[in-house]
């Protein structure tokens, strides 16, 4: 990445085909990943590198190990008066699910529509005959009859 110096606190750090604007006092970049994150985005790192400051020192006092400690040291209790207001009723007939597997939602064929239906199917299975014989239910390559 090249970097160049604005002036005290901004630079302007060109990275591929992008140009970005890196100001590491208001501790914003153009990308925007720097004000949402709160930890310095490459071209932030880049211009931080350029002035030779501490990289650690433009992350968020909120990803640091003690205030991550901090945070979970002591144990919340809910009080049991917090909870006077749910009403302990079964759930309504279609939100609850029964038990046991969902079933799977796949598109039938025709045959398994006409039979669900107790229809005819629309297109009946085709009824073969053989050519040596001329008897229903079979074919020539499974032709017994001898002529």
């Amino acid at each position: 990445m090249d970097v160049e110096r604005i002036d005290d606190w901004q630079f302007s750090v060109k990275s591929g085909a992008g140009l970005y604007n890196v100001d590491l006092e208001l501790r914003t970049c153009s990308c925007g990943v720097f004000e949402v994150e709160k930890i310095p985005c490459s071209h932030a790192i880049a211009a931080i590198n350029d002035a030779r400051l501490l990289v650690s020192s433009y992350v968020s006092p909120a990803y640091n190990k003690n205030t991550v400690h901090a945070t979970y040291a002591h144990p919340l209790y809910p009080s049991a008066s917090n909870f006077s207001f749910v009403k302990k009723e079964p759930c309504p007939p279609g939100a609850c699910t029964g038990p046991g597997r969902k079933k799977k939602s796949r598109w039938q064929t025709w045959l398994e529509l006409a039979r669900k239906r107790n229809n005819k199917p629309r297109k009946m299975p085709k009824k073969y005959t053989c050519s040596k014989c001329k008897l229903p239910g079979h074919t020539r390559p499974k032709c017994v009859s001898i002529l």
